[in-house]
């Protein structure tokens, strides 16, 4: 598609596969699609889709060096460093200024790059038609997931009126809502007027900065500031533009204020792989229920054990006997074992690692 440019969001640094990810080693850089690290298999799910001279990463200065270790022959002049991180909204600003400064009439694709979606065909043909609903110049576009199950860990988009001439699956967006409790997850899902927000959005430059007037004025002053900066090469005045951007998400900042936003409704796999215990999703499970990764040099065992998870890398056997519903994680220097219930409160031990000075772990 013409002038459609990918932008890859690589700066999360999420703590809920601790020990396994770690500071420089974030979800996106794990090898949990199948031997590839997700931010690959997100780069070899738009490589027919959009073009490499057009396929951008974005992430932040701490991960910029372990990024190029990991895709030697990504172009480095297409890998856009914040100067610091500074949340969604600035992020997406700076790619849109960087972009923009070198095709004027880009449209653009803003994907984590850590999610794991099936099949890739039909998340082309949601780009694309994604595109054709962006092409107004006017309207953001985002894509919202059918949820299998009442989950608590996704915001959720409430769809409207069909869109007019737009083919099946294309709404308004009635409102965007916040996780929610479980008997509110229980209600939207009964509901089928809700659907999972991915985090995936389409949009024009245009579209955007309009939309960020409306929703955060400070936050669009910021990004005009950014984009005639990278028009001038002027990448001082860039950075001084980015630093004074608020802190905020692209959630918050504009999409759920904009005047114009459609939701696409995405019949497909997709999982953001939150924690472990949404691992069965790249593993699958055995005949017990449990999912089990084991990488390179790894051997598990597992006897008279169900609906466990386990995760091993490096040289080492890890066994399983008796138990249930647990989580056990062992890499080159650290453990971790806990309940599953548990497993999404991982930020609750990195805390505590903190406090007890084991930043070296972290």
């Amino acid at each position: 598609m013409r002038n459609l440019h990918a932008v890859v969001l690589a700066g999360g640094s999420g703590t809920r596969f601790w020990p396994a990810s770690r500071a420089l080693r974030p979800k996106q850089l794990l090898p949990l699609a199948g031997g590839e690290t997700l931010l690959a298999a997100t780069l070899g799910r738009i490589r027919d889709l959009v073009p490499a001279e057009r396929t951008w990463i974005i992430t932040n200065p701490q991960l910029a060096a372990p990024i190029q270790a990991a895709l030697p022959g990504f172009p480095r002049s297409q890998l856009v460093v914040e100067p610091e991180p500074r949340d969604t909204a600035p992020c997406v600003a700076l790619a849109a200024a960087r972009i923009a400064a070198v095709d004027a009439d880009a449209t653009l694709a803003v994907m984590p790059a850590d999610h794991v979606i099936h099949p890739a065909a039909a998340f082309h043909d949601l780009m694309r038609r994604g595109a054709e609903l962006a092409a107004d110049g006017r309207t953001l576009v985002t894509f919202g997931v059918n949820p299998t199950r009442p989950a608590t860990s996704y915001g959720y988009i409430e769809v409207g009126e069909a869109l007019p001439g737009s083919g099946a699956g294309a709404y308004r967006v009635a409102r965007f809502r916040e996780k929610p409790d479980l008997q509110t997850a229980k209600e939207f899902f009964v509901s089928g007027r809700f659907l999972w927000n991915s985090g995936i959005f389409v949009w024009t430059v245009p579209a955007l900065l309009a939309a960020m007037e409306v929703g955060n004025p400070e936050l669009a002053g910021c990004a005009v500031a950014m984009l005639e900066a990278a028009r001038r090469g002027d990448e001082a005045t860039l950075a001084i533009a980015f630093r004074r951007a608020p802190k905020i998400s692209i959630d918050y900042a504009v999409m759920e204020k904009a005047p114009a936003v459609a939701v696409l409704r995405a019949e497909l796999e997709w999982d953001d792989i939150g924690s472990f215990v949404r691992l069965a999703t790249v593993t699958g499970q055995d005949g017990e229920g449990n999912s089990v990764f084991q990488g390179e040099g790894t051997r598990a065992v597992l006897h008279e054990a169900d609906g466990n998870v386990v995760y091993g890398e490096g040289r080492r056997a890890i066994a399983l006997f008796g138990v249930h519903d647990l989580v056990v994680v062992a890499v080159d220097d650290a453990v971790l074992v806990c309940p599953k219930s548990r497993a999404d409160d991982l930020k609750v031990l990195i805390q505590r690692l903190r406090s007890q000075g084991c930043a070296d772990l972290l």
